[in-house]
């Protein structure tokens, strides 16, 4: 059996000495000439020259922050909104609004805005915490609702 497979295999084994032989130059020692480098693939990516895309610009996003709630905070309220701060002995509905100049990196990454609106003591006399929300032009993009106690966005 192993005679029959040596010799199924062998004429294989002759046909790939004989086309690396030729690949190097024939058998009879001589070398071909090199062939011509070819032009490379069009692979539709752009070449080194091109300038790519436009790069990014500074952009400049305004952020509202609000607690909502009625009466004295029990417990200041936390930010970070460029900055990080507190607000204590805040008086509900608090409202605070800035403006954040993002860099192109800081846009490609994000940039956390978050806030921590405190508890107040609702009609029974409970503490509470303060319903918040999280604008960006203008445009509502985070809230509490459904018992978080906080609110956070990643600004792009």
């Amino acid at each position: 059996m192993i005679e029959s497979m040596v010799n199924r295999r062998f004429p294989v084994l002759l046909a790939a000495v004989a086309l690396t032989a030729a690949a190097c130059g024939g058998a009879d020692g001589t070398s071909s000439s090199a062939p011509s480098p070819a032009a490379p693939p069009a692979s539709g990516q752009p070449s080194a020259q091109s300038s790519g895309p436009p790069a990014k610009q500074e952009q400049t996003r305004e952020v509202t922050l609000e607690v909502d709630g009625t009466g004295k905070l029990m417990q200041p309220i936390v930010y970070i909104a460029g900055d990080q701060g507190t607000e204590s002995d805040a008086t509900l509905p608090w409202k605070k609004t800035v403006t954040l100049e993002l860099t192109p990196a800081e846009q490609e990454v994000g940039v956390l805005i978050s806030i921590i609106p405190g508890s107040f003591r609702d009609s029974g006399g409970k503490l509470v915490p303060g319903e918040c929300r999280i604008l960006v032009d203008g445009e509502e993009v985070a809230t509490n609702e459904g018992g978080e106690s906080m609110c956070k966005h990643t600004l792009h």
